[in-house]
């Protein structure tokens, strides 16, 4: 996924993710927005309790966070990943699709993994089996995280 700068990236991003709940018929309370606001100033993947850590200050609780999340994930805008152990989340603005996760500086690149997605689909039908969703992430160094630390290469 590519870096969001803040400014109008971020305040366009909210807005996508706002109106797209407003679309669902779903509510946009003033503590659902405030966190919907936080995440898409969000540069690649970030852990939910460090998202409850930040917005706690302003009275926005855990168990509002996590429904939060919950909610966006249902509805296609987040995508929950693992990251260095535990798992954490990263706005998705596509369909399905599959990522590449940096373990260093978090950054998260969206694949196109199209040929896997038909492997897949041929095993299932050889298998006799239906697939109803399935996960394929690659964790690892991104390019810039491997220049800056060489000797880890």
């Amino acid at each position: 996924m590519a870096v969001r700068a803040r400014g109008s990236a971020t305040t366009s991003a909210a807005g996508w993710m706002l109106r797209r709940l407003e679309e669902q018929g779903l509510r946009v309370t003033g503590q659902r927005e405030t966190v919907v606001r936080a995440i898409a100033g969000k540069t690649g993947a970030f852990n939910p309790e460090a998202l409850f850590d930040e917005l706690r200050p302003g009275g926005i609780g855990r168990a509002t966070v996590y429904r939060a999340l919950e909610l966006l994930e249902r509805q296609g805008m987040l995508a929950r990943i693992h990251l260095n152990g535990c798992h954490a989340y990263t706005v998705c603005e596509a369909e399905h699709h599959h990522h590449l996760v940096c373990t260093s500086c978090n950054k998260v690149v969206p694949v196109d993994a199209s040929d896997v997605e038909s492997a897949i689909r041929r095993l299932a039908v050889e298998l006799k089996f239906r697939v109803d969703t399935h996960t394929l992430e690659f964790s690892g160094r991104c390019e810039a995280c491997l220049a800056a630390d060489p000797l880890r290469q």
